[in-house]
Parts: C-alpha cells; structure tokens; sequence
C-alpha cells in the first residue's frame, strides 16, 4: 500500500461479513462478561497504531470468488451492481483466488453479490424462507438466513439504527443529542439483489466488547490533550454498528455523549471523519444533503440519490424528514437548478426503481442472467430512446428519464446493449449529444454506476486528490460510506485506473491523524 506504515487493522483473522451492499449482517455469540480495560498504549512518533484494544483482520486480495455452496453471511440490499451481461464493459475483474476461512463457532461465509465482470454459475443451495427485510426502510419482505443467538455486535455499512442523530455545529456530521434507549439491533442477512461479489475494508471486530472500547476511548481522551492514536485504533477497526453500540454504551456508562465529547478534543477534517464514523449512515447522508443543497454542491446530490438501493434512499429520506423537519422531495423542488435535474434527483427519491428479487436472484445464478432480463423490452426501450433523441429534432427528456430512473440496473445493461447493438452508438455518446450540464453530468453517473460502480467511486476520490487542494468533504464521504461495501474493488479499480495505489495518492496528499485513519479504513 504505497510504503506508508500500516496504522491499525494489523492482527486479526476472521473472513469478511458479506458479498457487498449495505445491510448484510453476520451474527456473533455473545459476550456478557466484562473485559477488564488494559494499560493505555504509550505510542512513539513513528510507531504504527497497532492497538492494544485490536485491530480488525484486512481483507482478504481474492475477489473473485469460485461458485461454491457457502452458507452464512448474506448480501446486502444494493441495486447497484457493476458489471455488465456481456456487453458494455471494459473494466477488467479483480484478482482471483479463494474465499477466507469460517471464524470459529460461525458457518462458512455466503458470498451474495457483487465482484467480477461475469455472472456467477449457478449455487446449489435453495432459497431461505421469506423474512421481513432488515436493512433500510420499509422495503418488501425478503428472504433471511437463519440469526445465531446473542447480540448482533458487528454490522454492515448502514444499520438499522432508530432515530437520527442531532446535528453539531461548525459544518461537522451530526452529533447524537438523543437519549440512551434500548441497544441498538441488528438485523438479520438477507439476499443481495444483485449477482456480483463486492467487499468492504472494515469488518466487524471479531471480540468485539462495547464497554471495554468505551474505557478505552475515555482513557484516550483523559488529561491533558487527547491520545489520538489510540482513538484511531478502535473507531477504524470497528463497523459502523458497532460504533453505534459504543455510543450508546458510553453514555449509559458515564452519562456523557462520546460523539460531542471527542468533538471538543479534535479539530478540522480529523474531526469531521470521526464524527461522519460515528453516524448511522443514513444521519450522515441526509447531513450531506442537506449541506450539499445549503451551498450547491450538485456532484455530492448526483454521488449520493443517484448511487443509492431503493431502501437506503427510503432511510435517507425519513432521517431527513425527522432531523429537519423538511420534505427531502420539496427542498429539491425549491434548491435544485436545472428542470431536467431537478427531475432526476426527485425521481430518484421516490425509491422506486425496479431491483430483482430474491427469487430472479436465485433464478439467475441457477439459469443465467439471460432469464430475468426482458430482451423484448431491452429492444424497445432502445428504441424508444433512439426515438426520443437521435431520431428526432430536440430532445424528448420525459422519455429517458423515464427509463433511466424505472428500469432495473441489469435491464438498463441490456439496453444500453441493444442501442449499441441497433443503432452503433454507445448510450454515453448518445447523452453527450442530447444533454448539457447538471442533466447530463447525472445521466453519466446513472450510467458509469450501472456498467462499474466501483470505477465511479475511484474516479470520484481521484478528483478529490487530484490538482491543487483535496476536496476533503469528498474523499472523507467516499471512502466512510463505502469502506463496510465496496472499497476493497474501488482500490483495484484506482490502481487499474491510475498506476497508482488508492493509499498512496491519499496518503500523499493528506498529514496527521487525518492521514492516519484514512489509511487505517482504506488498508
């Protein structure tokens, strides 16, 4: 990773929670006793932030993962997958080789989702029984794996935390201001609705003990000034659930809110990722949008509404709704410039795209994509869009946001196909030609997104290093949202893109603490 010194995530062994996406939990047994808190590390200038409290195992080179009948952690809800059906795709797969083992005491892993640029043959097992889904919002019932007993510590990038969070000051992610309520569940795994292998840097801490990371963090931040390092060493190395459960433990403990009291300790970026860590997503992407929105900032409204699951964008939009007692459609209408745009993003907040469900999930990993793909409809699609921009004089809008915004991401693969396949024109080209600006700008991110989503998160952070100055707003949201999902392909893609390790360019362009645990995350 580019010769910088691993700072945390350097013990550990446990595989990886999940295949991709957002609410894909692995249950572990649970531990009710207290684990004495051991001596505060003492750390030297050049020393790594190899914590005491532990570090989380990295993740594992091998992506591309063999069909195999794994059994345990499921996908998680993301409609975003990257790789096409054959066609329209020129991004090569990650590396391959093979899965890591079992941790003890849990069942082999269940890779759901996404990873490589070919559709997986078909797995043996038979689909689970139906379960209310248990990620974002009120999404239809989908099938479960059975939960492990005990208290679900660890979690995935965005848990189902109830409430949002108050909001701090200074431009900073929001600070909880709720009161302690009953501890935060974790929901049971469910099926991706998507077919390719992806995977996050940050994975649940495998001992995992909310109030031994408590007296840790309370340790670190006792007497004069605060011991940085050791903070970076359990907030980097612990998923977001589990920082949320440490929150909550905290307060309950000492009766003080952990997010504003680490807050007065720090101070500029190294603040802001701390804080962003500590959110429940959902609190922090409404938190992005609202700023976004307050200083026109279309790239972070493109980045966020046009990348998310239908059920992550449900959760933005209630954590919306209760932390600024605003409509999330009607602050669009009113903020948002350009009709076309403006058009897009609230078709896009109304979380009604098509996704496949568990059974098409199953069915095409046992008979191909080809048989959840609507080949007649992919052909007229295409030919509607021919007709509602090359074929005719101006530009029919109505037409491709319609498409754009209701069709699947693998139907729209199969369309942006056969466009190509009639009419010799990529769709990218087509949308250069019959859009500009904003509009045409969020076309591209629907459909770089839809074709490669890791690409397009590698080419966001890339400009946010890139030229004179970091957008660090930017390359904090890119890399914390992501890093319990995708990031581990979004660094393939970066050194694919650029010759370049992702570690390296941030590393290079960041100091500090704030470089320390961007490449804690990043790995």
């Amino acid at each position: 990773m580019s010769g910088y010194p691993p700072y945390g995530n350097q013990g550990g062994g446990y595989p990886p929670q999940y295949g991709g996406g957002n609410s894909g939990y692995p249950n572990y047994p649970q531990d009710n006793s207290f684990q004495q808190q051991p001596p505060m590390p003492g750390y030297n200038d050049n020393q790594s932030c190899a914590s005491f409290y532990g570090t989380g195992a990295p993740p594992s080179n091998n992506m591309n993962y063999p069909p195999a009948p794994y059994d345990s952690y499921g996908g998680n809800p993301m409609s975003n997958p990257s790789y096409g059906m054959g066609g329209g795709n020129n991004y090569p797969p990650p590396p391959g080789g093979q899965p890591p083992p079992p941790m003890y005491g849990q069942p082999p892993q269940q890779f759901g989702g996404y990873g490589n640029s070919q559709y997986q043959p078909p797995y043996p097992q038979q689909p689970p029984p139906l379960q209310q889904f248990g990620g974002y919002g009120n999404a239809p019932p989908q099938p479960a794996y059975p939960q492990q007993p005990g208290p679900p510590p660890p979690g995935g990038m965005y848990p189902n935390i109830p409430g949002p969070s108050g909001f701090g000051q200074g431009g900073m992610p929001p600070f909880s201001n709720q009161p302690p309520g009953p501890p935060p569940q974790e929901q049971q795994s469910v099926l991706l609705a998507s077919l390719e292998n992806y995977q996050g840097t940050v994975f649940p801490f495998p001992t995992f003990n909310a109030e031994a990371d408590c007296q840790g963090l309370r340790h670190a931040m006792q007497g004069a000034g605060t011991n940085e390092r050791a903070l970076i060493d359990i907030v980097a190395n612990r998923s977001n659930f589990q920082r949320q459960h440490i929150k909550l433990t905290y307060k309950t403990m000492f009766g003080i809110d952990l997010v504003k009291q680490v807050g007065g300790e720090l101070s500029g970026e190294f603040k802001e990722i701390i804080s962003a860590l500590f959110d429940a997503p959902a609190t922090y992407e409404a938190w992005s949008l609202h700023k976004a929105m307050s200083s026109g900032k279309e790239g972070t409204l493109r980045e966020i509404l046009l990348t998310r699951t239908n059920a992550e964008i449900r959760a933005i939009v209630d954590t919306f709704k209760r932390t600024y007692n605003k409509d999330l459609e009607h602050e669009i209408s009113h903020r948002v410039r350009g009709t076309d745009f403006k058009h897009m993003l609230i078709s896009a907040v109304q979380a009604n795209r098509e996704e496949l469900s568990p059974q098409q999930i199953q069915q095409a990993r046992q008979m191909g994509i080809e048989s959840v793909i609507d080949r007649n409809r992919a052909r007229q699609d295409a030919e509607d869009l021919y007709k509602a921009g090359a074929g005719k004089f101006g530009t029919d809008e109505k037409t491709f946001n319609a498409i754009f915004a209701r069709r699947s991401y693998y139907q729209l693969r199969a369309t942006f196909e056969e466009y190509q396949r009639k009419h010799g024109k990529d769709i990218a080209q087509v949308i250069r030609s019959e859009f500009s600006g904003d509009a045409q700008d969020a076309y591209l991110v629907l459909i770089s997104c839809i074709r490669d989503r890791p690409t397009f998160f590698a080419e966001r952070i890339h400009k946010a290093v890139s030229g004179l100055g970091t957008r660090d707003s930017t390359l904090i949201r890119v890399i914390v949202t992501r890093s319990e999902i995708d990031l581990a392909q979004i660094k393939q893609r970066y050194q694919q893109l650029y010759n370049r390790s992702l570690a390296q360019d941030v590393g290079g362009d960041t100091s500090g603490d704030y470089k320390r645990i961007l490449l804690s995350i990043v790995k």
